[in-house]
């Protein structure tokens, strides 16, 4: 696995995670191996800390191939350092009973598992509105595969392994999840060689403006847009890429390909945000609705909660909506 994002992903940063996430499961691999008990202590620590590191890189690498706008909050990072350096510091002066035990290693197995959970969630959350077909092939071996993995990574920290045979099964599932994985990625990197290319869009153009006069699927764009422009549907909540491929009738798998390939989004709820925070905009600029709350427009452009549509509008527009009201109005 570490040689082939290497050989087809090395000037990408997925690639080089992928590639060291692969590495931290080696030493992991090694650590619990019996013919490495004998072995010197600082390489028994160090295989120990590429162990402990895996589920928290694996969360990265998640968020970096699934999520549009990847960035990682600072406290997301503070937990990261906090458990490997707790686990790092049980795993050198001890930590066998107490508040000791407590500390450096009920805590990070803890933190451990809760990465590994989010990994799996993360993977399944986008599914439905993933426009990026080989990404959304990806996601569901990766979410069993490497959510498995980390799993048994964790489980391995308070259950011990007795018997060479019970051993051999915990190695060979291993084996099996890093092999299922490995024949869906060289599956679907012969498909897409660009499987793992992250684009993350900040500032959209136009709706209208991505497609050419001349295009052959023009016609087929013009009649989604007026669809949505003129019945409002992007205003129904929780539209499915699926309802609106029923409507306009079309196979749901070419409106994924077509709204992805011909005007660049990768998400579909990315596409009707830029319906519905384009007409929040609008009637947020106008006088005559200056009294109307913000949390009706945002029910009545298509959000569930005033919490979503305030997160969509300033990923846009750079400020909140009640800011971008004010100064429109003044």
């Amino acid at each position: 696995m570490a040689l082939f994002y290497l050989a087809y992903y090395r000037h990408q940063m997925l690639g080089k995670l992928m590639a060291l996430y692969a590495i931290c499961l080696m030493g992991f691999i090694l650590a619990v191996l019996p013919e490495f008990d004998s072995g010197p202590r600082a390489l028994d620590i160090a295989f120990g800390i590429l162990a402990i590191t895996s589920p928290a890189l694996l969360w990265v690498i998640t968020r970096y191939l699934f999520v549009d706008e990847p960035k990682v909050d600072a406290r997301i990072w503070a937990i990261i350092g906090t458990y490997i350096a707790l686990r790092a510091v049980g795993m050198v002066v001890g930590d066998d009973e107490g508040l000791p035990y407590l500390l450096m290693f009920v805590l990070p197995q803890l933190a451990m598992l809760g990465f590994a959970c989010h990994v799996v969630y993360m993977a399944v959350l986008g599914l439905g509105s993933d426009l990026v077909e080989p990404r959304r092939r990806l996601r569901v071996p990766f979410a069993i595969t490497m959510g498995s993995i980390v799993a048994i990574i964790v489980g391995s920290g308070f259950l011990p392994l007795p018997g060479q045979w019970l051993f051999s099964v915990y190695i060979g599932a291993i084996f099996l999840f890093i092999l299922f994985f490995n024949l869906a990625t060289f599956r679907l990197h012969k498909d897409s060689p660009q499987l793992i290319e992250p684009v993350v869009e900040t500032a959209l153009p136009s709706l209208k403006s991505r497609v050419s006069e001349r295009d052959k699927d023009r016609p087929l764009i013009d009649r989604i847009h007026a669809l949505m422009e003129d019945e409002r549907l992007y205003a129904q909540p929780g539209l499915t890429i699926g309802e609106l491929a029923a409507r306009v009738s079309m196979q749901e798998y070419r409106l994924r390909k077509l709204i992805n390939q011909k005007l660049h989004y990768r998400n579909f709820n990315q596409y009707l945000n830029q319906y519905r925070i384009a007409e929040a905009a609008r009637r947020l600029q106008s006088a005559e609705e200056s009294q109307v709350p913000i949390s009706t427009i945002a029910l009545d452009v298509g959000y569930a909660s005033l919490s979503s549509f305030n997160k969509a509008f300033k990923e846009l527009h750079g400020v909140t909506p009640s800011i971008y009201r004010s100064r429109a109005l003044a």
